[in-house]
């Protein structure tokens, strides 16, 4: 991965794909970094133009070692696109936490998006919901955490899945960075901006998911004018790998459709 070093951040990223094909941006999810999308990029490259990065406090982007907020996870995606000339024309396609980001990005953004993929999302975050994995944060060793979040989220459960991902995890957080990313979200609610932004937009979601559970992306729905929902049957949090084939075309479906 290239790293850019600029405004007083660090953000490891990737272009790959089709250069002549539209930009898809693939922003990845809680604790996890852009590895997660391998399924898709595989699936995508030979017509699209895609960027994938590590969001700020993950992977291999910078590590704060302090407070920070989803604002900064929005801002270091906004220094990046704007570092590329990637500013048209875009394709976000975000994951849980990265859902929440590619929607604020959009709200400030609404011109410079085509179209956007919100996978097993929210619109807010409630403080029950913070408290609820810091605790599993602090009262589990961070490999322990790492694989906690394969057994959670895949269904059907693969060891050497949730292996991968639990490595994702330990080989670049601390427990202090992971706490740090989940208190990021504190406070998240844009529910009633929604309704400003009528980009067209595909909501998916895990019939199985307990993480971010079906009603939260009907309510996204509820709230997005130009949005329609699919339910993945089975399929738990982390449909971008469990149901990788019927994730994938429902999101070829919708970015290919005139």
């Amino acid at each position: 991965m290239e790293t850019l070093l600029t405004e007083g951040t660090e953000i490891a990223y990737e272009i790959l794909g089709n250069e002549n094909g539209s930009k898809l941006v693939l922003i990845h999810g809680l604790f996890i970094n852009s590895d997660c999308w391998g399924e898709q990029v595989s699936f995508f490259e030979k017509d699209y133009h895609i960027l994938r990065f590590d969001l700020h406090g993950h992977g291999r982007s910078i590590k704060p070692g302090k407070r920070y907020t989803i604002r900064n996870y929005v801002t270091d995606m906004q220094i990046l696109l704007n570092h590329l000339g990637w500013n048209s024309d875009l394709v976000l396609m975000g994951h849980s936490l990265g859902g929440m980001v590619a929607l604020v990005y959009a709200l400030e953004n609404p011109a410079a998006v085509s179209k956007l993929v919100v996978a097993s999302s929210y619109c807010f975050v409630s403080n029950e919901a913070i408290t609820e994995v810091l605790g599993r944060v602090k009262s589990n060793p961070i490999k322990k955490f790492g694989l906690g979040i394969g057994k959670r989220g895949l269904n059907p459960y693969d060891e050497e899945t949730a292996i991968w991902i639990a490595e994702q995890v330990s080989d670049h957080l601390s427990q202090k960075d992971a706490m740090l990313a989940t208190a990021a979200s504190a406070g998240f609610n844009i529910c009633e901006n929604l309704k400003s932004l009528n980009i067209p937009a595909l909501l998916i979601v895990g019939e199985k998911d307990i993480t971010t559970p079906v009603w939260a992306s009907e309510m996204l729905h509820e709230w997005l004018p130009n949005s329609e929902i699919v339910i993945v049957k089975d399929a738990s949090h982390l449909v971008i790998l469990d149901h990788k084939d019927e994730f994938n075309n429902y999101v070829r479906e919708f970015i290919t459709r005139q």
